[in-house]
């Protein structure tokens, strides 16, 4: 002891020192410490949480945007068909067409026909 009193160190104020210090460094781990390592931990869960989130909403949007194009080009083929169908059909009320008219045509000429050779009949019977 006098060897520290020697060196100018008085042991009674160095152990009340030592004691402040603990208190202190007590203090600080379990008020200050402890609490911003806890708020670290759940800032970092939080986190993860959030990129976990991102990570799925990610994966939903890409599912979705190929369940569009899958969609669209569904859309598009079946349109397709729709319209290869309307144009055969169009073709085929245009063939009908087209064949009820030379009928009523080859009609009209034969009852032209039959009127003139009627009419040629009712001359030469005069």
């Amino acid at each position: 002891m006098k060897l520290l009193g020697g060196l100018g160190i008085d042991i009674k104020l160095l152990i009340a020192q030592l004691i402040n210090f603990g208190l202190l460094l007590w203090i600080l781990t379990k008020f200050l410490y402890k609490p911003i390592l806890k708020k670290i931990a759940e800032d970092d869960a939080e986190l993860k949480k959030a990129r976990d989130q991102a990570a799925e909403l990610e994966r939903e949007k890409s599912k979705t945007e190929k369940q569009n194009q899958t969609d669209v080009a569904a859309a598009k083929q079946r349109a397709e068909e729709i319209i290869k169908e309307a144009e055969e059909v169009s073709e085929e009320i245009k063939k009908r067409s087209r064949d009820e008219a030379e009928k009523e045509k080859q009609e009209v000429i034969k009852q032209i026909r039959d009127r003139l050779e009627k009419i040629e009949n009712e001359e030469n019977k005069k």
